[in-house]
């Protein structure tokens, strides 16, 4: 229920627990700040790592276009050449003359194996006449396997589209596509410009796309001639270009598109040819382009993960250094304040600070316990004393006018000794009595005390008793609780010593090295066993005092309120055993003045 109301209270007082108020710094504070600047390294990092990756493929893709446009040239080149090296025309025009087919064919072919059997792009060479379009005249290109299987194709598949195509072509030269094979295109003319025979080029695709094949995370590429494919280096690839890609690459020669995070990039480059476009689409394999993505994405998720553990120990440090302690501290003071005075705390801190708080704590709670107990010892002592006040004080003038009037009366009979006697009384009664209320005297004031009741001791017994005194003359102006020296000056008499034969008591008061005042009165009776047990009851705090005599608890009253006053060191000690004697010392620290 406590523990409810003080949540309560501490709810709407607008205090705040230590614990979570350190979670929040650090979570707001260190943990999210390192998150963010975690995430914004790592999303610039990737998005230099894209732009640097889009670089060097574009880099890439550039290059591998000039070398197509070379080796495209080279072709055209080679197809131009037909039209330039007059064998061909010469031959023809002998046929013209002389009608002999077999010797115009060995001619080409002669002519077709000497320019293109041996071309790094060509695979088949064909001349198509468009006089007897039905004879077949060819080069095979070996070296880049070539093959009649080729020309087979050829004859069969393409050469009735690549005749329709040479219709519209005048002089210029085209690129054509049949199922997946490029055939370069153009027409022979006489000298009045008027085509004779159709020259067609097979190109061999893996020396024109070997220079895409060296890109950078190649995976594939398409050739697309307006629009249509042309060439493919996959199994699967869409026959048209993308509509959306077609419009984009009408205002661009080059396109960069990259895909979604599991996709592939797509890179395209645009190239006006032949009155056509031709477009080269590379495929770039997306393990290798999101490789140092992937890279970067796993270290952030590793530092995450190994930051969380990072948090978990310090919240764990602070809970268990800080508030934990704190909690312990918080715990022990209600149980203070609550009345439980005294109370400690294990202390096993293993840092500086919280153990000298713990320390301290301990120290003041006991220092406050202590403190209690003796202000409440205290308060009991002088009720005591002030119920022995009252008591004491039934008509005290009364008292001192009686024994004024009986020691007259000694005096006017010539009994001295009694008169002594009263006076002595008289002295001790005055002292008791402390009218001025006053709680300490002078070392004098209190011998004068004692020396009273010596005298009416020593008229008392006599012979029989005797005291001898040995006093630093400069303590006797030294403050000293009232009526310490009497009652144990009496304990001695009553009980440490057999009067009835020979008691001898002797008084000491010096100063002792380590500071203290020390009083020490030694009689020449033995302590026995029974009496040092008697004197370690009276001296403890669990005595029942009701069951003890008035002269021991003299003794008792003297330790008590000397410890109350200087402190647990000091009080009265008792001292002897049956073969020495017995000696009584009080200790006291005081202000003791020095010799000047």
């Amino acid at each position: 229920m406590n523990k409810l109301i003080e949540m309560i209270r501490q709810r709407f007082s607008g205090r705040k627990s230590l614990r979570w108020s350190m979670v929040r710094r650090l979570l707001f504070g260190w943990f999210f700040p390192l998150f963010m600047l975690i995430f914004i390294i790592v999303f610039f990092v990737s998005a230099n790592s894209h732009s640097q990756i889009e670089h060097t493929i574009m880099t890439s893709m550039e290059k591998s276009v000039q070398i197509m446009r070379m080796q495209l040239k080279d072709c055209e080149t080679a197809s131009k050449n037909a039209s330039y090296i007059p064998t061909i025309a010469e031959a023809y025009a002998d046929y013209l003359v002389d009608g002999k087919q077999n010797a115009f064919g060995k001619i080409v072919e002669g002519f077709l194996k000497q320019q293109y059997a041996w071309h790094d792009n060509c695979r088949t060479a064909e001349l198509i006449m468009l006089d007897f379009p039905e004879k077949k005249y060819f080069a095979l290109n070996n070296s880049n396997g070539g093959t009649y299987r080729d020309i087979e194709f050829f004859y069969a598949e393409a050469k009735d589209r690549l005749l329709e195509v040479a219709q519209t072509l005048d002089t210029g030269t085209t690129l054509v596509g049949v199922e997946g094979r490029v055939y370069m295109v153009r027409n022979l003319v006489t000298s009045k410009f008027k085509p004779y025979a159709v020259l067609v080029l097979e190109l061999d695709q893996s020396s024109l796309m070997e220079s895409y094949a060296g890109m950078w995370g190649y995976e594939s590429s398409d050739l697309y001639w307006n629009g249509e494919l042309l060439m493919t280096g996959q199994k699967e690839s869409e026959q048209y270009l993308p509509e959306h890609i077609v419009n984009e690459l009408k205002v661009k020669e080059e396109l960069y598109v990259r895909g979604g995070r599991w996709e592939s990039v797509h890179v395209y480059r645009r190239m006006n040819l032949y009155g056509g476009t031709l477009v080269a689409a590379v495929t770039i394999d997306k393990r290798i382009t999101h490789a140092e993505m992937n890279t970067l994405e796993y270290l952030f998720v590793i530092l995450i993960v190994f930051m969380i553990p990072l948090v978990v120990q310090m919240m764990r440090f602070f809970y268990k250094k800080v508030t934990l302690p704190l909690r312990q501290l918080i715990t022990a003071a209600n149980a203070v304040r609550e009345g439980a005075l005294g109370t400690q705390i294990i202390n096993e801190e293993d840092n500086e600070e919280f153990w000298q708080m713990k320390d301290s704590f301990n120290h003041m709670s006991t220092q406050l316990k202590n403190q209690f107990d003796k202000i409440y010892l205290e308060e009991i002592a002088l009720r005591d004393a002030k119920i022995m006040a009252l008591q004491s004080q039934i008509n005290p003038h009364f008292l001192n006018n009686t024994l004024e009037i009986i020691n007259w009366e000694a005096r006017l009979n010539g009994n001295y000794k009694v008169s002594g006697m009263i006076e002595a009384l008289s002295t001790m009664l005055g002292e008791t009595m402390n009218r001025k209320e006053e709680q300490f005297h002078s070392v004098a004031e209190e011998i004068a005390y004692a020396d009273a009741y010596l005298y009416i001791i020593s008229q008392r017994f006599g012979a029989k008793f005797g005291c001898t005194k040995q006093i630093d003359e400069r303590l006797m102006n030294v403050q000293v609780p009232r009526l310490i020296i009497q009652p144990i000056v009496e304990n001695a008499v009553e009980h440490g010593m057999d009067i009835t034969k020979q008691g001898r008591l002797e008084i000491r008061l010096f100063e002792r090295e380590d500071g203290y005042l020390c009083i020490e009165v030694e009689d020449n009776g033995h302590l026995t066993k029974e009496d040092r047990d008697k004197i370690d009851r009276l001296l403890s705090p669990d005595v029942e005092l009701s069951k003890e005599k008035r002269v021991s608890l003299g003794i008792r009253n003297v330790d008590q309120r000397l410890k109350m006053i200087y402190g647990s060191d000091c009080g009265l000690f008792i001292a002897g055993n049956d073969q020495e004697h017995t000696v009584s010392t009080i200790l006291l620290k005081i202000d003791i003045p020095t010799e000047q």
